[in-house]
């Protein structure tokens, strides 16, 4: 049976492109690998915000506390505790916490890899010069590799999405 237990978030201060110390976060895949889901368990600090990115693959976002401001495609929408945002494949997105508490979210994944190519950073330290970068996370292992230089989804490459507004 597949149960992932625990409760242990990490700092969110290893990549460089969203580096965020006040917030958290725990990876989760099916401890018996047999399924390809992965969830990401977060809290976002009061004043952080995911930076704006894409996946290679869909993603489901539960909102479970505190208030957020949504970016997907070029529209900004407030969402509260028991909102679901469905961000399909290529896909712009960030969230901002606009509250004064912590934003918890559970975001799902049909993969235990998923690539995310940053659009904007939330540099590091001393990486404040650097471009956005595209990174593939082993959501098993916590690990990530920077591929490169992000790339826009092919819609944003056609016109047919805009990137405008924030986060």
């Amino acid at each position: 049976m597949g149960i992932a237990r625990g409760d242990e978030y990490a700092a969110m201060d290893e990549d460089p492109d969203d580096y965020r110390p006040s917030s958290s976060w725990l990876l989760q895949v099916d401890p018996d690998r047999r399924t390809q889901l992965s969830v990401i368990r977060e809290r976002i600090a009061a004043g952080d915000q995911i930076p704006r990115h894409w996946h290679d693959v869909d993603e489901v976002v539960l909102y479970e506390e505190g208030r957020a401001l949504v970016h997907l495609d070029g529209l900004d929408t407030e969402v509260a505790p028991g909102d679901t945002v469905f961000i399909p494949a290529g896909s712009v997105h960030g969230t901002r916490n606009i509250g004064t508490g912590p934003v918890v979210i559970r975001a799902v994944y049909p993969a235990t890899r998923v690539r995310m190519d940053c659009v904007e950073r939330n540099p590091m330290p001393g990486t404040e010069d650097r471009a956005p970068m595209a990174t593939v996370y082993d959501m098993a292992t916590g690990e990530f590799t920077a591929i490169g230089a992000t790339d826009l989804p092919p819609a944003y490459r056609t016109g047919d999405r805009g990137l405008g507004g924030s986060p």
